[in-house]
């Protein structure tokens, strides 16, 4: 069962808005869950939705987008298999950052790896190039000068964990040290609504909330947070040690993350078969990464239909708005529009006025301890405060949604 309590439309500062806008302000709308499906909550992120923690929140979707890859037709850049090498040599020995360049490596570490007959893959290039043989390479080698050991375990709370993730939120987010809690940590990466599934795949460790841990020397150096859902990975946050900021592991964790994909759908897990990494927000320069990993695509904010990344950033090139199934009938660009665009009915959702009770009806709550829906309640259509309520939930999760999620009214 799902179990949300909801919370409306609300502002608040965004660090990927800060440069965008005037205010710094996101205007989204939000939802805490007690209890998420793994089926509902891929539902929702199919209607561009996201949690942070146990808070789920739909921003207006005038201002970003949703993209998702495709695993199985993914085939890495030469400068993706480059950036995987360059890790696996720096884990065998052969690669010094000392003498790095932007190209993979140096003469000297190339060389050291010739002299010492370093066995790295012979997949590497071209066609042949085989993704989940070569992001495994570097695990457990006995023979290489660094062991790289990843583990793969439901969400949690450790000290080692925390103290990571303390260090990248004042090195890289600029956070005051005393803004970092662990109270804020658990909050944001640890806790998760969703109840874990079992699946009947052997080596698949089921759906619901994990972390994909890094350690390299039994050192823990980065964490990915990810939910594991009935047709997706999706990429909740990223942590690493800044000390280890040379090997680029924000994208080579997306790497990792899609040969994850290919290995569940290869599994039997078929409808597993696509990567979420976020949001996307065009004119941040901080996303722009997220359009190198192909074939991508990107959620129209209005049918929440996918279409093409690149047909997409032809379009948002020109608007700073638009509904990919419905784009602007000639080159007339609407880039002048402005803040005052976030209190109009956000895309995909409904005006609330126009939502009428016989919508609203078989909307599920919780109310006094009990599960009903709403028409069930005695006099519930004289309950005009009760009825406001449901029906701004119901503008914002629709129908299907709305009737399948049970709102919890004993908060209310």
């Amino acid at each position: 069962m799902s179990l949300v309590y909801c919370y409306g439309f609300h502002g608040s500062s965004c660090g990927y808005c800060e440069s965008e806008t005037k205010t710094g302000y996101s205007h989204k709308f939000g939802m805490s869950a007690t209890s998420l499906t793994c089926e509902d909550y891929q539902n929702l992120i199919d209607a561009g939705w996201r949690r942070s923690g146990d808070y789920l929140y739909k921003p207006h979707m005038r201002a970003c987008c949703c993209p998702q890859l495709n695993a199985s037709e993914f085939r890495a850049s030469k400068s993706q298999r480059k950036l995987i090498t360059r890790f696996n040599r720096y884990v065998e020995g052969t690669y010094d950052p000392a003498n790095k360049d932007v190209n993979g490596g140096d003469e000297t570490s190339k060389t050291n790896s010739r002299q010492n007959g370093a066995k790295i893959s012979s997949k590497k290039a071209g066609n042949g190039f085989d993704l989940i043989e070569v992001i495994h390479e570097a695990e457990d080698r006995q023979d290489w000068k660094r062991r790289l050991r990843i583990v793969f375990e439901k969400s949690s709370f450790s000290k080692e964990k925390y103290e990571l993730y303390r260090k990248y939120q004042i090195k890289v987010h600029n956070d005051e040290p005393y803004e970092v809690t662990e109270g804020g940590f658990k909050r944001f990466l640890v806790n998760s609504p969703l109840n874990f599934e079992a699946t009947d795949k052997p080596n698949i460790p089921g759906y619901g909330s994990f972390h994909q841990c890094y350690y390299l020397d039994d050192k823990l150096i980065a964490v990915a947070v990810l939910d594991v859902l009935p047709k997706c990975v999706s990429s909740v946050y990223f942590l690493y040690d800044t000390d280890y900021g040379f090997l680029q592991l924000g994208k080579y964790s997306a790497l990792r993350e899609i040969a994850m994909v290919q290995e569940f759908c290869n599994a039997g897990l078929q409808d597993l078969h696509w990567y979420y990494m976020g949001y996307y927000i065009h004119t941040c320069q901080k996303m722009k990464y997220k359009g190198q990993y192909k074939p991508s695509d990107l959620l129209d904010p209005e049918t929440y239909e996918w279409y093409s990344f690149d047909r997409c950033v032809a379009l948002l090139d020109k608007h700073k708005y638009v509904s990919f199934a419905n784009p602007p009938n000639g080159e007339e660009s609407n880039n002048n529009t402005d803040e005052s665009d976030d209190y109009l009915t956000p895309p995909g959702m409904l005006d609330p006025e126009t939502v009428t009770d016989d919508d609203i009806k078989n909307v599920q709550l919780y109310f006094d301890n009990t599960i009903k829906r709403l028409n069930e309640l005695p006099n519930w259509k004289n309950k005009e405060n009760l009825k406001n309520r449901v029906k701004e939930y119901f503008a914002a999760v629709r129908k299907e949604m709305a009737e399948t999620i049970v709102l919890n009214f004993n908060r209310y």
